[in-house]
């Protein structure tokens, strides 16, 4: 037995021997290998065509809008959001699911769902038992939000309880008509008009084909609300030169009452409305332009003029007859 189990010993010290060495020589095999440069993988046409068109431009493109739904909507407050994104389509996307979004709580979320879809532009609905039929518009600059404000909307009237022949085409521009006083004076309703604007505007051109006018947005501030309206715009024939306008309500109709608020600092609205240097007009030297006209405005500066040597237009009405001039000549002598 002895014997045996000396045997057995030998056997398993060789066997561990012959094991170490395997794994030492594998070890120096990969020690050697030199390691493998992964090659990025070579992306698709379509995704760098988006990634190009997100990049900065001089030019940006047309302000897109991110249209959601809170957790807690009501019927009404879905088919507002349908029809303001009918009114700005085809810039609009609208979210079917519902999404638990308190912009004045956490901004993180919109701020994601902005940058995920590429708008620069939202609107959230949402109606509770605190805050019922709420409508929530805000703007992104940079990614982060730039200013929003919380209303509260009343009167509802949708666009299929009004029977209008003549409907909006998509894409066309809008004629707004912002009456009273307030837009003017008060802060609040100055932002607002900036933001209602810079939602409905749509792409921003040149020149404007008047046949291309189809709808009016008019905006009345009186007292603490707003009303907003939206008419067709049709032109008929007139006796003169110009078309007989006439306006036909279309919706939607509703009133806009003020809740919270979040205004953009100086800083930050300088930094979000400041034009590139390569959109900006060339100095001339002496020459400035009408900020509301766009004329020209240019200085010229001229040397002193001896104003009694320049020869004047004689009238005749104005010579002097010759008994005048020898009754000066007879002065002049005395």
């Amino acid at each position: 037995m002895a014997g045996g189990s000396k045997l057995i010993q030998a056997t398993a010290g060789k066997q561990l021997q012959r094991a170490g060495k395997k794994i030492a020589k594998s070890a120096a095999k990969k020690a050697r290998k030199v390691p493998s440069v992964t090659k990025p993988k070579r992306q698709k046409a379509r995704v760098v065509r988006a990634l190009k068109d997100r990049e900065p431009k001089l030019v940006e493109n047309t302000k897109k809008m991110l249209v959601m739904r809170g957790n807690k909507t009501s019927e009404e407050v879905t088919k507002l959001l349908r029809d303001l994104r009918m009114l700005k389509a085809p810039e609009a996307k609208m979210m079917n699911k519902k999404n638990d979004i308190h912009p004045f709580d956490d901004e993180t979320k919109v701020e994601f769902l902005t940058q995920k879809n590429d708008t620069s532009l939202f609107m959230v609905g949402s109606h509770t038992k605190k805050r019922p039929n709420n409508l929530v518009l805000g703007r992104t600059f940079d990614g982060h939000i730039l200013d929003m404000m919380e209303l509260e909307f009343t009167n509802y009237k949708s666009i299929e309880a009004f029977q209008c022949k003549s409907k909006k085409a998509p894409g066309s521009k809008p004629c707004f008509v912002f009456t009273g006083d307030l837009w003017d004076t008060h802060e609040l309703f100055g932002k607002l008009k900036s933001l209602l604007i810079d939602v409905f505007r749509g792409t921003v051109v040149d020149s404007v084909n008047v046949k291309g006018l189809d709808h009016a947005i008019v905006c009345t501030a009186w007292k603490d609300r707003v009303f907003f309206r939206s008419y067709s715009i049709a032109f008929k024939k007139a006796d003169g030169v110009h078309p007989r306008v006439e306006l036909d309500e279309m919706g939607p109709r509703f009133d806009l009452h003020f809740r919270r608020h979040k205004l953009a600092s100086a800083d930050l609205l300088k930094a979000a409305t400041k034009k590139p240097k390569g959109l900006a007009p060339k100095k001339i030297k002496n020459i400035t332009r009408d900020e509301l006209t766009g004329d020209k405005i240019g200085r010229i500066h001229l040397e002193k003029q001896d104003v009694y040597s320049m020869q004047s237009r004689r009238v005749k009405a104005l010579r002097k007859s010759p008994a005048e001039l020898k009754k000066a000549t007879d002065g002049d002598d005395e």
